[in-house]
């Protein structure tokens, strides 16, 4: 390969049992428009038919690396970053595809352009397994937030540490390079759609919940982080844990108790069963979230 054909950017594709639908996030990077790219699939000990089906494009140039052991979430991540050859890197789940085909290509530009910049954010939509268009969508200037879905982020390579706390694997990674001293930007448009799949989404499976969002956050963080309807979402997913959650809420911010939503949320996952509250999540995502969600274009049109 010449220099002027050199790598530039690597997506990566970190996956796990992703067989369903790992196609249609290779065909996705595929479609990027930007010459000087590697496609990664870095496989977290599938058990299912991921590797086959992802091994059918090396053909195409997509490189698949299998871990011997299942790594998890985040140190699957980090281990992305070291099979990475390029020098920017950006990331897109398995279950998930590009919202825009010039993703890859403008991420290079910025990255071209600011060589003090160690990160990228960006905003992104949910969309329903099998349905078109947006349901839902995340456009938090609050980058620890933002992070929390990996797809998107885009990074200048360099050696990180992965951890195995739940739900902040990506927000690990980005903290690292602001400790550094990297600058980090936003791009201003979904480079990214997130796939909502129940059974198939990590965070709704009832084995990824191992200890306290609130406390894990809260200990990241270094202050209370106020979320609410994570009660929600552990009443769905794992009942079991949503008494000592309310108890860890009050305890890292006693001032939780005046607020309303606190309130609901608590009163909610308490008091109504599990297969209403998800039969409501998806009655509120199909019939009225729909409706108010919309997608961020290229250009700053909004569809």
């Amino acid at each position: 390969m010449s220099k002027k054909d050199k790598i530039k950017i690597s997506i990566m594709i970190p996956c796990y049992n992703n067989e369903k639908v790992i196609r249609e996030a290779i065909e996705s990077a595929l479609n990027q428009n930007y010459k000087h790219k590697e496609i990664v699939v870095v496989d977290d000990a599938s058990t299912d038919s991921t590797v086959v089906i992802a091994q059918q494009y090396t053909e195409r140039g997509v490189r698949v690396v299998v871990n011997p052991e299942n790594l998890g979430i985040g140190r699957n991540l980090a281990n992305c970053m070291t099979h990475a050859k390029a020098c920017y890197v950006i990331f897109l789940c398995g279950d998930d595809v590009f919202a825009d085909p010039n993703v890859a290509a403008d991420v290079a530009r910025i990255f071209d352009e600011r060589p003090l910049l160690g990160v990228i954010d960006r905003p992104y939509y949910q969309f329903m397994n099998g349905h078109p268009g947006a349901v839902t969508r995340v456009d938090s200037d609050n980058i620890f937030i933002s992070s929390c879905c990996p797809s998107g982020m885009a990074f200048r390579k360099m050696n990180v540490e992965g951890t195995s706390k739940i739900f902040i694997e990506m927000p690990v990674i980005v903290l690292q390079y602001l400790h550094k001293k990297w600058e980090w930007t936003r791009m201003n448009y979904d480079t990214v759609a997130v796939r909502i799949h129940p059974g198939g989404n990590t965070g709704t499976l009832s084995t990824y919940y191992t200890e306290s969002p609130t406390k894990v956050y809260t200990e990241f963080l270094g202050k209370p982080f106020d979320y609410y309807p994570i009660l929600i979402q552990l009443k769905c997913r794992a009942p079991q844990m949503v008494k000592d959650e309310i108890k860890a809420m009050i305890e890292v911010n006693p001032d939780c108790q005046r607020s309303f939503m606190f309130w609901l949320c608590a009163r909610t996952a308490t008091s109504v069963p599990s297969w209403v509250l998800r039969h409501l999540a998806a009655f509120y995502r199909h019939r009225i979230s729909r409706r108010k969600a919309y997608i961020i274009k290229r250009g700053g049109v909004n569809v």
